[in-house]
């Protein structure tokens, strides 16, 4: 666009109030070093710039401009601002700096601006939408238009706030897509994924992995796939992938729920048979599972939430108390009524959650750690085993996948050659 760009690091302030007291002193000294009626554009690292949008036409007729989002709890959002250099505005912002002296107890940057204007969620200028709010659990609506200016990141507690991974996935793509003419979360690298109902891999070997994903998932369903293989071929596995329910699965299971009957399926033909949901990669593939099933006959890995386990991954050794476990989860399965989704009724984790509980010896100190094994994707190391890229947005989930994905690909180049 022509502007001049300054970037300034605030990495090293861990203290709120003196990263909010440094902001507005920038702002007022870049103000008094711009021409009169100048604007000045301040956007955190919370914020994504999308359309190559001009300022000029949005700011018309404004001495500022800050625009609202359609929040989980808020609207007013602080990572997009723009401030037009008046001798008013220079007023306002060193008042905002007197208020936000270190000994004051400024409880939040909103509260400078309590008495400002702020543009609804969804507002448009100059034919572009300012700002629209961008998590992991929203529909990334945008990537299918040209008329946005910003995304805002916005923090979602429930999975600790916006991840530097989910951070760093998205500003790569969107450079890629703005740079490179990447189509926006179209992943082609995966294109060439076989397809078809069913397709088994290195038949025959004591351990396999059952993956199942539907067409309406294939777009980070065929991510995992390629990851799933890439591991059982270096490791010797078996690989079990469907990609539609299998025409002699149970009335009235689909999803989720027909993984105690894929297991019940392929547990005769193996020493070890593990699900693995499609939402998951295996980061570190020097890792091997041998070591976690060694001394075991069931593994899965304890759970953030409630549940005793999280059954997104779950590992059987063939033996008469397996097979009545699977026959006891299925019938329990069976006489759930709403089972029209993946966390209808609270999910098959829920129910297989409930039946393990009740099982001897079975206890949080009989499950694996989340470190060891299923690990949520906020947690993720490079050592990491298995990652879960759970409660995102399908768009999104293949975006941080596909990411991730390619750091596993780096991480076993590296691996390789040491």
């Amino acid at each position: 666009m022509g502007y001049r760009h300054e970037l300034v690091s605030v990495a090293g302030l861990q203290s709120t109030a003196h990263r909010i007291i440094y902001k507005y002193e920038l702002i007022l000294h870049h103000l008094r070093h711009l021409p009169e009626s100048a604007l000045l554009v301040c956007f955190t690292d919370d914020c994504v710039i999308l359309g190559m949008h001009p300022v000029e036409s949005m700011a018309t007729g404004r001495d500022y401009l800050l625009m609202s989002v359609d929040g989980e709890g808020y609207d007013r959002q602080t990572a997009v601002q723009v401030w037009r250099n008046t001798a008013a505005m220079r007023t306002l912002i060193a008042g905002f700096i007197t208020r936000a002296k270190v000994t004051t107890g400024l409880g939040h940057e909103l509260d400078l601006h309590a008495d400002l204007d702020y543009l609804p969620p969804y507002a448009q200028l100059a034919g572009c939408y300012c700002s629209i709010i961008c998590n992991v659990r929203r529909e990334p609506t945008w990537a299918r238009r040209a008329d946005v200016w910003t995304l805002v990141l916005s923090d979602v507690e429930l999975y600790a706030g916006t991840h530097p991974r989910f951070r760093s996935a998205l500003f790569e793509h969107v450079n890629d897509w703005q740079q490179k003419g990447t189509p926006a979360l179209e992943f082609p690298a995966y294109d060439g994924v076989s397809q078809g109902d069913l397709s088994v891999y290195n038949a025959g070997q004591p351990v396999a992995i059952v993956m199942y994903y539907t067409p309406n998932i294939r777009q980070f369903g065929a991510i995992a796939e390629s990851n799933f293989l890439r591991y059982c071929t270096r490791h010797g596995h078996t690989l079990y992938v469907h990609r539609e329910t299998p025409s002699d699965a149970e009335p009235g299971m689909s999803g989720t729920w027909l993984k105690p009957w894929l297991l019940k399926k392929y547990l005769p033909q193996h020493e070890w048979v593990m699900w693995i949901d499609s939402d998951i990669l295996f980061v570190n593939q020097a890792m091997k599972l041998e070591p976690l099933l060694a001394c075991r006959d069931f593994v899965a890995a304890h759970d953030i939430g409630p549940w005793i386990i999280n059954a997104g991954v779950l590992g059987l050794r063939q033996t008469r108390r397996n097979f009545e476990l699977l026959e006891h989860i299925l019938a329990s399965i069976r006489a759930v009524s709403d089972k029209s989704s993946t966390y209808a009724s609270g999910g098959d984790q829920t129910v297989i959650a409930d039946i393990l509980k009740d099982q001897p010896g079975w206890d949080l100190e009989a499950a694996l750690s989340l470190v060891d094994l299923n690990t949520p994707w906020f947690f993720q190391q490079d050592s990491s085993l298995m990652v879960h890229y759970y409660g995102m947005a399908a768009g999104l989930r293949a975006m941080m996948m596909a990411a991730q994905d390619r750091i596993s690909l780096q991480l076993s180049v590296t691996q390789r050659r040491t």
